[in-house]
């Protein structure tokens, strides 16, 4: 073996040699300025022992025992033991290796160790510790303090801990498997479940001839878990009434405690990791809902039904795992089901490749009507000032012009629209009913923005001419107007700059009003998109759920739902603060208001269910 500088494990090979745990502290020093002389070439650690190494293995000996490896005994001013309890470790680990193979062999104790070794010694832990975290290279030993007052088992930790549990049922299983033990606790048992005779007959013997099976069923069953429950109360209540308790007793009394305390773990885990597994779930369920593309700081504010957040339920690690999981795997070659894409302010968004084409056909509406109303205004107030824009009549500049606009309002549609996984996925959706009827791609190229957004320069040049009085329209008169009407170009910026300024101007809110209306618009960052607005998304989502077709019809059944909402805050307004009014808020309003009988009449609940909480928004916001 290479030579160490590992004091522990000096410790325990000179015990060994020794034969005893108990050693001279004086007698160990000398061992190791002995053993550093010889090795010091091998490991150039070992010079701190060469000379005197007593202070230096003094004060490491002082390290161990705050880590519970070794004891320091003062029997008198000229002799100080070590007592290396990695001597006792290794003891018992070999006991335990008997009671595998042996079941009549009793558990370690406190009562084996010598009587001059502190109790205070042994690092105390208890099962519950011990399944949560384990060093299976550990030298340690530990005290497993049990429930009930059950005395303390001793349990090297470098033994799995699954080496105690089947213990403890091995031992269970053999006592009932006597005679005079095996009738009386079945029929305990039995009378305890009236109704349950077969059941609970099904689960004693199970026990006893096919243990493995057993304590799967023990773990997934309720009438197993509740049967075991029993059984170990009756065993225990009958065990503790005896007086004059033998080893063996006790050896028992400490297996019920093992098992009643591992398979109560056991059970706690399966229902962590069953709510664990709904939650992820649920989130499943909620990337596939409207807006359909989410960001990680609104994956972490999902909620289930309950309103409960989903996040906490599982963990940091469930959680990167379960999105690895999804933008990761694939089948058959085809893109991962999650995909990603980021936008250029580095945000990062996650959306289900089914619904990447749905979306992009709905930004793109949304698209249309802003950007032709935008570019309607703004060219007329250039016409209106007799200035034209390139844009105007180059069908390149209008479509450079337009790829800029949909960067500046809608960063989620340019950023799919240039995803370097569009292309694949147009591909691979296109013999599929997921992809719908809207193509993107044309020949394997992406189609101009111009066909995208359905927009035309000539056409909204028109609309822009339309608003002009009739003069602008007679040449030689708009010309020579035009000539006396034209503003210097550093005066326009100077108007623009200062119209920008008192746009930016606004006042802090003073009274709990204006705190409210000041929360719902922070707020709704939570719900619209950068560069988009709330009406824009309630327009949106409008389309979605309203899906009448008739001009009248459409826009009374949107009153009818806008007027339900108005009714229904006009009554809690009164409840909300500027404090309370938080995303979680707005959600429960927002589910209590669809599941008006009325609301439950719209197909689309998604997206009503969205709509309600901008709506909301909006109400509040508006004061």
């Amino acid at each position: 073996m290479a030579a160490t500088a590992n004091l522990s494990i000096l410790l325990r090979s000179y015990a060994n040699k020794q034969g005893s745990a108990f050693i001279n502290r004086r007698d160990f020093c000398d061992y190791m300025k002995r053993y550093a002389e010889r090795h010091v070439e091998e490991n150039a650690d070992l010079v701190r022992y060469l000379g005197n190494p007593e202070d230096m293995v003094v004060a490491e000996l002082e390290k161990l025992e705050k880590q519970h490896l070794v004891a320091l005994l003062e029997q008198s001013a000229d002799k100080h033991v070590i007592v290396v309890l990695s001597y006792y470790a290794a003891k018992f680990a070999q006991r335990y290796k008997e009671i595998s193979f042996n079941a009549a062999v009793l558990f370690p104790s406190l009562t084996d160790l010598p009587k001059q070794l502190p109790i205070d010694a042994i690092e105390k832990r208890t099962l519950a510790d011990l399944f949560a975290k384990q060093d299976l290279k550990s030298l340690k030993l530990l005290c497993i303090q049990l429930q009930n007052d059950t005395p303390s088992i001793l349990f090297p930790e470098c033994v799995p801990i699954h080496i105690l549990t089947d213990a403890a049922l091995a031992k269970i299983r053999t006592m009932l498997k006597k005679e005079e033990y095996h009738d009386y606790f079945y029929k305990k048992l039995r009378n305890a479940n009236p109704g349950k005779e077969i059941t609970s007959k099904t689960f004693f013997e199970q026990f006893i001839t096919r243990p493995e099976t057993a304590l799967q069923a023990m773990e997934t069953s309720g009438d197993s878990f509740y049967f075991w429950n029993q059984l170990c109360h009756f065993i225990r209540k009958d065990f503790e009434k005896i007086k004059d308790s033998t080893l063996e007793d006790t050896n028992l009394l400490q297996s019920i405690a093992v098992s009643e305390q591992h398979l109560m773990l056991v059970k706690n885990k399966m229902q962590q990791e069953r709510q664990k597994n709904g939650a992820l779930k649920n989130l499943e369920e909620s990337l596939d809902k409207p807006p359909y593309f989410y960001s990680m700081n609104s994956i972490l504010k999902f909620t289930n039904q309950k309103g409960v957040q989903l996040y906490g339920q599982y963990s940091d690690n469930d959680l990167k795992n379960f999105l690895e999981a999804l933008t990761t795997k694939s089948e058959g070659g085809q893109l991962p089901r999650l995909l990603v894409f980021k936008v250029k302010s580095g945000t990062r968004y996650f959306i289900y490749k089914t619904k990447v084409f749905p979306l992009v056909v709905r930004l793109c509406n949304e698209a249309h009507d802003t950007i032709k109303n935008n570019l309607t205004d703004e060219w007329f107030k250039v016409l209106q000032a007799y200035e034209k824009r390139p844009e105007m009549h180059d069908k390149q500049k209008f479509e450079e012009m337009l790829k800029a606009y949909v960067e500046k309002i809608s960063p989620v549609l340019h950023a799919l629209l240039n995803a370097n996984f569009l292309t694949l996925l147009d591909i691979e959706l296109q013999s599929s009913i997921e992809g719908g009827d809207f193509k993107l791609f044309s020949n394997g190229r992406l189609l101009p923005y111009t066909e995208l957004l359905m927009l035309d320069n000539a056409a909204i040049l028109a609309n822009a001419k339309i608003l002009l009085p009739f003069w602008y329209l007679i040449p030689i008169v708009s010309q020579i107007i035009g000539f006396f009407r034209r503003k210097p170009k550093k005066q326009q910026a100077q108007e623009e700059k200062t119209a920008d300024d008192m746009t930016k101007k606004s006042l802090r809110p003073v009274t709990k009003h204006d705190a409210i209306v000041q929360a719902a618009k922070t707020l709704e960052s939570h719900y619209v998109p950068e560069n988009s607005t709330i009406d824009r998304e309630l327009d949106s989502y409008e389309k979605q759920w309203n899906k009448l077709i008739t001009k009248d019809a459409h826009a009374q059944l949107t009153e009818d739902v806008n007027a339900l909402i108005r009714d229904y805050m006009r009554k809690v307004i009164r409840t909300i603060s500027a404090q309370t009014f938080t995303v979680e808020r707005v959600e429960s309003l927002a589910r209590s208001l669809v599941k008006n009988p009325n609301m439950q009449k719209i197909t689309d609940q998604n997206a009503l269910y969205m709509y309600v909480q901008l709506y909301i928004l909006r109400l509040v916001g508006n004061g």
